[in-house]
């Protein structure tokens, strides 16, 4: 993971929960997408020779369907690749979520209050000075020192922190992928 800016920090805690929520939805489209590409590949399983120099024809072959079961098995491998490049992306991007929320129970109590309500569930920090009997000034300073010490944590450890996920989809699927398809 990348180390980040007060900005970026900022950014990302305010979209957090908007990210979980595509997380979420973008999870079960690959769901969907996966059993319908499985369903493709099984209607369109190819025998190939054992010396890999392409399809077994079985019985009379015509150009024209041999041509569309080649364009059928090239599809089916860019979708797969399509499916494997999204699905590392979303991993990591969910391990990211995970390592800043983990990053938060790192701070003492009170930062991460003042982290999870002005900038997670997006509180207006008078309504805050109200609740908790503080001036928003002193609110402002407390949370610009919690934004700190977030930052802090997060930056000194990131580069540390792995995306597990991904990292599987690389080590147990890539290599299994055509030469040259992932980037």
């Amino acid at each position: 993971m990348e180390k980040m800016t007060r900005p970026e920090m900022i950014e990302f805690l305010k979209g957090i929960n908007q990210r979980e929520k595509y997380l979420d939805e973008e999870k079960r489209l690959v769901k969907v997408s996966v059993e319908t590409l499985e369903e493709a590949i099984q209607r369109n399983s190819f025998a190939k020779n054992p010396d890999e120099s392409g399809i077994v024809s079985r019985g009379f072959s015509p150009d024209k369907v041999l041509h569309v079961l080649l364009n059928s098995e090239r599809d089916i491998e860019e979708e797969t690749i399509s499916m494997v490049c999204r699905m590392r992306d979303l991993y990591e991007l969910e391990d990211q979520i995970d390592f800043v929320r983990t990053c938060i129970l790192q701070i003492p109590a009170k930062e991460q209050f003042l982290i999870n309500e002005f900038y997670i569930k997006d509180s207006v920090i008078e309504a805050l000075a109200k609740q908790t009997s503080l001036s928003p000034s002193y609110l402002y300073r407390k949370l610009k020192s919690a934004l700190e010490r977030l930052l802090t944590v997060y930056n000194s450890s990131c580069e540390q922190a792995r995306s597990i996920k991904a990292e599987r989809l690389i080590r147990e699927v890539i290599p299994y992928m055509p030469e040259g398809s992932i980037a």
